[in-house]
């Protein structure tokens, strides 16, 4: 339920993460290379891969979070390839592979990504602010809601802060390198570890498609 959960965060707060690759692009940029920081409770280090404008992407991070004198290391990633997800869980070995519920949405928006993906931010309580704010010398939009605040810049989250249960965590970009050569291997899956099928659970794909203005 853990990797369920990751995988339904990448799909809501990555505004256009899925897209059909020959129907149109998913940010206006063919590549990229985002890094960004992470400070608060959790301080660490995360790294994006854009490539196809979109269509492959790839996360990778490492954290550790303090809570109450207590530590937690965490070492994850997640590669997404079209309609497929892939949460690669380093601790335990094990990747959870799940099928996108809303990529038929996307591929079928007519090239409408970035106001499908601002349709998403809304239904999950998130409100354009009309303010702007710059990060690394981009302008970025500023929307807020109850977990937080996100600044977004085509289609890109490059900082976000969220407060749950009290704990504050700051994410931002610290370097942004567009229309780069990307490593083919960052969209790799491993071979070595276990891939164990994650299925939505049933009646939660009507929710998801409703999220995301489609019909139920």
């Amino acid at each position: 339920m853990k990797k369920l959960i990751s995988i339904l965060v990448i799909v809501f707060l990555s505004l256009s993460a899925f897209a059909q690759k020959s129907n149109y692009k998913v940010f206006p940029f063919k590549s990229g290379i985002i890094e960004y920081q992470k400070d608060g409770k959790t301080k660490g280090n995360s790294i994006k891969y854009i490539e196809d404008y979109g269509y492959k992407q790839a996360d990778y991070g490492e954290s550790i979070t303090k809570i109450f004198g207590m530590k937690t290391e965490q070492k994850e990633g997640t590669i997404l390839i079209g309609p497929m997800v892939y949460a690669i869980d380093y601790k335990n070995n094990t990747i959870a592979k799940g099928e996108n519920p809303v990529y038929e949405l996307y591929a079928n928006s007519k090239g409408n990504y970035i106001e499908l993906g601002e349709q998403a931010m809304e239904n999950l309580g998130f409100t354009n602010t009309g303010k702007t704010g710059s990060v690394l010398g981009k302008e970025c939009e500023i929307w807020k809601g109850t977990l937080g605040e996100i600044w977004t810049w085509k289609g890109l989250a490059l900082k976000t802060t969220t407060k749950i249960l009290g704990i504050k965590m700051d994410e931002t970009a610290t370097k942004i390198t567009i229309d780069t050569k990307v490593p083919a291997n960052k969209f790799e899956v491993p071979k070595d570890m276990e891939i164990k099928e994650q299925q939505i659970p049933k009646g939660m794909e009507g929710g998801l498609q409703s999220l995301f203005g489609g019909q139920n």
